[in-house]
């Protein structure tokens, strides 16, 4: 009888691990030959004034849907000035995979980590791409500027005010999250090398605009297959295909492979190049927005983002220049250019030097801070410290 009782008690237990273990691999994705081998992640905050252009997008994914790789899927989280949802499109077309029945701050990072982790629990694969689509004002990091990206004002309207991401928030979703093939800002002034130093751990390429980016945004119909395959070039050969060199798009990718190497080169010049007691002259450096301090009152919102490249060349004798551009050949990639690009800020008030190309010989497609005493009022200078670039490139030896 004891032994027929310890047969069964075992049974039992033995019944009772597998109900447990069967629970478990429903949400531990476990590694197989069936995943896919790519997936998007498409994050859209749209509850700001580009949320017409989110269904744009959308039809434009599905129009593009066709060229998905059988072995890929992109997943769409759309938070609008409706119900937050979840978009799938494989080769088959788009299917809506949730919607939400309460709304969704998309600019808490609370909100955003949940809803990556969520899908990524949903849709197990071996790979992760992440594209964050929304507003941006690139490397501006602390409580008193608080913007950067992903806008979200909270009333599901056309309004841009209300929670942003922080970079150093976003920082902090990544690290939790697996490895990115890459991140693509679809949001405008996100290419900046501050941007880049906080989140070049996280993924394999970082891809974005150095300046504005058409209301448009990426034309998703030409760049799928291509978002599916990781593969940088295409993306930003097919985004900026639609708009040709009037009125274009600048965008570049970054190797954050090889973006340590550059830090190490670029920190041996900085020191000398900026010091703060003999700054040199920035005019002629190819800028992304009209200088500080200019009637027109939006433009208080950040520093004039300077192309790296065009700075370099401007600040580095000829020799050490050729030292440093080998190095950031290999860093910064497919930089693609325009004559001109369109943006906010009226060239009727502040001319066309912000948003046409000035120095095409040494334009780099990513932007810098470069410290300047008027900005001490904003605290941008205090804020550039706090950078992990500051402390990567020497930039504390200058004074500033």
């Amino acid at each position: 009888m004891k032994k027929r009782l310890n047969h069964i008690l075992s049974t039992v237990f033995a019944v009772l691990a597998s109900i447990v273990l069967s629970s478990c691999d429903k949400d531990i994705p476990q590694p197989n030959d069936s995943l896919k081998e790519n997936t998007v992640i498409v994050y859209m905050g749209a509850e700001n004034s580009l949320y017409g252009f989110s269904n744009n997008d959308l039809n434009e994914m599905l129009l593009g849907s066709k060229d998905i790789p059988d072995n890929c899927q992109v997943v769409v989280f759309r938070d609008d000035r409706s119900m937050p949802s979840i978009f799938l499109f494989n080769k088959n077309g788009e299917t809506i995979w949730k919607e939400y029945t309460t709304d969704l701050n998309s600019a808490d990072p609370a909100t955003m980590k949940s809803v990556l982790k969520e899908i990524i629990r949903d849709f197990p694969s071996k790979k992760y791409s992440l594209v964050l689509w929304s507003h941006g004002s690139g490397w501006i990091d602390e409580p008193n500027n608080s913007r950067s990206v992903i806008v979200d004002n909270g009333t599901n309207s056309t309004a841009n005010k209300g929670s942003w991401i922080e970079i150093s928030e976003l920082a902090g979703i990544l690290a939790s999250l697996p490895h990115m093939e890459y991140i693509f800002f679809d949001a405008c002034y996100m290419q900046s090398i501050e941007v880049v130093s906080q989140l070049y751990s996280y993924t394999s390429y970082i891809i974005g605009s150095p300046t504005e980016i058409p209301g448009e945004g990426a034309p998703y119909h030409l760049i799928m297959k291509s978002l599916c395959l990781a593969n940088p070039q295409g993306i930003i050969d097919g985004y900026a295909s639609a708009y040709g060199t009037s009125h274009g798009v600048l965008l570049s990718a970054v190797s954050c492979e090889d973006f340590p190497k550059f830090c190490t080169e670029t920190a041996k010049y900085i020191p000398s190049a900026f010091p703060k007691d003999n700054m040199p002259r920035t005019a002629g450096i190819q800028i992304y927005a009209p200088a500080y301090g200019t009637s027109y009152s939006t433009q208080r919102a950040m520093p004039v983002p300077y192309d790296m490249r065009s700075a370099m060349h401007r600040v580095l004798s000829e020799e050490d220049y050729t030292a440093w551009e080998m190095a950031w050949k290999k860093a910064i990639l497919y930089p693609t250019w325009a004559y001109s690009w369109d943006s906010m800020y009226s060239p009727s008030t502040h001319g066309n030097f912000h948003c046409s190309m000035q120095d095409k010989e040494h334009y780099g497609g990513i932007s810098m801070h470069i410290p300047n005493v008027k900005y001490d009022v904003m605290g941008w200078n205090r804020d550039f410290q706090h950078t992990p670039w500051y402390e990567m490139t020497n930039w504390k030896q200058t004074g500033w």
